[in-house]
């Protein structure tokens, strides 16, 4: 059906156009969630800007600029082709249906979305310049892959300059440190790009590697689907004209208003979900055995506030995301409306 393709495309559209606008907010809420060095969201941007400039914020953003459009389309494509199908003969969909349509959606969605997630994830909270490191290394005579084991234990001026987190960051602490070469990208990884990120990952751990933390992923979307488009249908229905077709101007406004508002909704809900789905997919070491464990262990050490982290920067980003989002999906479907032969979903049914 032609109207099912122009969702993916608008799908496709509205993540490209989501994620320029919030990666930046993105690259802090991940490190405010899975690192305990930063008072606050404020201490994390200053400390990223001081160590890594610009260029910190928009770490792994590449990939998911790209990635994020394949599974949007994904989303928007199941989303409204089961309200769709939910609908049946009904004139509009309520509801129920919306909520039924959205589960689906972030059901499906973690299939192509835990692999983006968790390659996003190991690139933001890289601290650490892969090419600066690698540089600081070779002058006590490693390689681009290898540091000899017995540099370490220099305490020359020329090892001291190496800075105690990256060689912390490299080092593998199972290697015994008796000569030789020790691989410098075993546990607590630096990588160069999205792909030599996902290779290691794949290498390491297997294609289940890539799905790390796909429970918790589950355990945010499903619920933070229904609290996304339920409130954004409603708000949508609302705000559009019931006697005539909505003009550019105004479908640009109720989106971008719409979009931002379900998004800061649904963000709030899900935050602690999401801040265990990043905890986990950050671990690189294997520091947590599944969502229960580091639910436990997080609690421990970190007390229960953990889970509320860098809950402020999220909700916030979510209103710029989601706007962008709905606004370059909405903008996108109007050019296809006259093709549109199957109920609207804004018209919601009570």
């Amino acid at each position: 059906m032609p109207f099912d393709y122009a969702h993916m495309f608008a799908g496709c559209v509205a993540g490209g156009s989501s994620v320029g606008l919030s990666h930046p907010m993105d690259t802090i809420k991940v490190r405010l969630q899975t690192g305990t060095g930063y008072q606050g969201a404020m201490d994390c941007m200053l400390k990223t800007f001081q160590r890594e400039g610009l260029g910190g914020f928009y770490k792994g953003m590449a990939f998911p600029l790209a990635a994020t459009s394949v599974y949007n389309s994904l989303v928007f494509f199941v989303y409204q082709n089961f309200l769709t199908s939910l609908c049946g003969h009904k004139d509009r969909p309520d509801i129920s249906d919306i909520a039924l349509a959205s589960m689906g959606a972030g059901a499906v969605s973690v299939s192509i979305g835990t692999p983006i997630d968790l390659i996003k994830i190991k690139l933001q909270v890289q601290t650490e310049s892969y090419k600066k490191t690698v540089a600081a290394l070779q002058k006590v005579g490693g390689t681009a892959g290898f540091l000899p084991a017995e540099n370490l234990q220099m305490r020359s001026k020329s090892a001291r300059n190496i800075s105690t987190s990256s060689v912390a960051k490299l080092a593998n602490p199972e290697v015994v440190l008796t000569g030789g070469a020790m691989p410098v990208r075993p546990n607590n990884q630096l990588y160069n790009g999205p792909i030599r990120c996902a290779f290691d990952t794949v290498k390491t751990n297997g294609l289940s590697g890539l799905y790390r933390g796909a429970g918790a992923m589950l355990m945010r979307d499903i619920p933070g689907y229904v609290f996304y488009f339920v409130p954004y249908e409603i708000l949508m229905g609302a705000l559009t004209p019931k006697d005539r077709k909505a003009t550019w101007g105004e479908t640009a406004f109720h989106s971008c208003l719409a979009g931002g508002t379900a998004g800061t909704i649904s963000w709030a809900v899900t935050h602690p979900c999401d801040t265990i789905k990043s905890r986990l997919q950050a671990d690189t070491a294997g520091k947590y055995r599944g969502v229960i464990d580091c639910v436990k262990k997080s609690i421990k050490h970190e007390g229960s506030g953990v889970f509320l982290r860098g809950f402020r920067v999220n909700a916030l980003r979510g209103f710029p995301q989601s706007a962008a989002l709905f606004f370059g999906y909405e903008m996108t479907m109007k050019l296809f409306e006259n093709k549109k032969n199957t109920p609207t979903p804004v018209d919601i049914c009570y």
